[in-house]
């Protein structure tokens, strides 16, 4: 292996651990402390935006704002920017409230399933073997994760089905909306417009002056981290990651994510899982694995 390709490996795998923690993290001020999503979505959203934008602003210049000279690729920009980075951001943060950080990150997995759709529908891409078998094992593992294993009985609060169901929609939106607008624009163009247009319409929903929460120094600490780690940081060196390795490589270390939010779950707010809970979530994180087979990407 490289010294590029570990490196590339080291940012992805980092990118994806400090998710799960900023998940727990997110998980104690919801349910611990009077800090509200609305509030929190915002905040977060708009210091990342302008902190991405200014990063893209001193590797690119004035290249940064070409995408707002035609209305179909800001058009992408908004629907990115609403859908995609703002939809998955609020939903995710809405089942962490109704379930845990973990339920969450592994039911945002599913939108792996969602991708394959799309791709049937859209560009008529006929399903290799894998992405079958994906997306039954995706199926079989949400049904026991659901379920618990107890039949036709819902485990989960209808709370946690809706808004994890929304997330997987979002989700599939994140990974199809900015296909098109990388191919013209970087990476880091792309999501700080993105975070710019989901943070005013955060804010616009929920001022941050609205409602403000306790600043102890435990809270404050926690909304520092989140902001800066958990939606800069991190994003940025998922980004990078990319100049080293493949998305493929990426994408199977993205499942350092669910693993840390469950083993961060159980280690700090004493949740305990049964045998179909185990089961349902490895098959939901195999599906990584599975699709990582053959050639094609």
């Amino acid at each position: 292996m490289t010294k590029k390709a570990s490196l590339g490996i080291v940012f992805a795998t980092s990118a994806a651990i400090l998710w799960g923690f900023t998940g727990l993290l997110s998980q104690y001020l919801f349910k611990e402390t009077d800090v509200s999503i609305g509030w929190l979505m915002g905040v977060k959203t708009l210091i990342s935006a302008f902190i991405v934008l200014l990063a893209a602003y001193h590797t690119e210049g004035n290249k940064l704002f070409e995408v707002w000279r035609h209305p179909s690729d800001y058009l992408q920009v908004a629907a990115y920017g609403l859908v995609g980075l703002a939809g998955v951001q609020l939903t995710y943060s809405l089942t962490v409230y109704d379930s845990n950080a973990a339920i969450a990150t592994i039911l945002q997995t599913l939108g792996v399933v969602g991708v394959i759709i799309y791709s049937a529908l859209v560009f008529h891409q006929r399903p290799r073997r894998q992405e079958y078998l994906a997306v039954i094992i995706a199926l079989i593992g949400t049904y026991l994760l659901v379920t618990r294993g107890h039949g036709l009985n819902i485990a989960l609060s209808p709370a946690t089905l809706r808004d994890g169901s929304l997330l997987v929609l979002c989700g599939t939106g994140l990974a199809v909306l900015p296909v098109g607008l990388l191919k013209k624009y970087s990476s880091l163009t792309i999501l700080g417009w993105g975070l710019l247009i989901g943070g005013i319409i955060f804010e616009v929903g929920h001022p941050f002056w609205v409602g403000l929460p306790t600043f102890s120094l435990i809270n404050t600490s926690c909304i520092i981290l989140i902001t800066l780690i958990g939606t800069t940081l991190s994003y940025l060196l998922f980004l990078h990651s990319m100049n080293y390795i493949n998305s493929t490589v990426a994408a199977l270390l993205d499942t350092f994510e669910p693993l840390t939010a469950a083993i961060g779950t159980m280690l700090f707010f004493n949740a305990s899982y049964n045998w179909a809970e185990y089961l349902g979530s490895f098959l939901i994180l195999s599906t990584v694995f599975i699709l990582a087979v053959g050639k094609k990407n």
